[in-house]
């Protein structure tokens, strides 16, 4: 395995973990009744489009 392909590897998984994390914080926000800190939420969405987008830089 070189190290390109272990780079691939690791920014998909980041990336598919950081959508899995905000769907799972958006579901959780959605019931919450009063004001929440959607901060997380924030955060996790771009993180994941950051490393889906250093997944298709490495994978040229």
């Amino acid at each position: 395995m070189t190290i390109s392909f272990a780079i691939i590897l690791l920014t998909l998984l980041l990336s598919l973990f950081h959508f899995a994390y905000g769907y799972k914080e958006a579901i959780r926000i959605s019931n919450e009744e009063g004001p929440v800190h959607g901060l997380s939420l924030i955060v996790s969405f771009p993180l994941g489009f950051v490393f889906a987008y250093l997944c298709s830089i490495f994978y040229l």
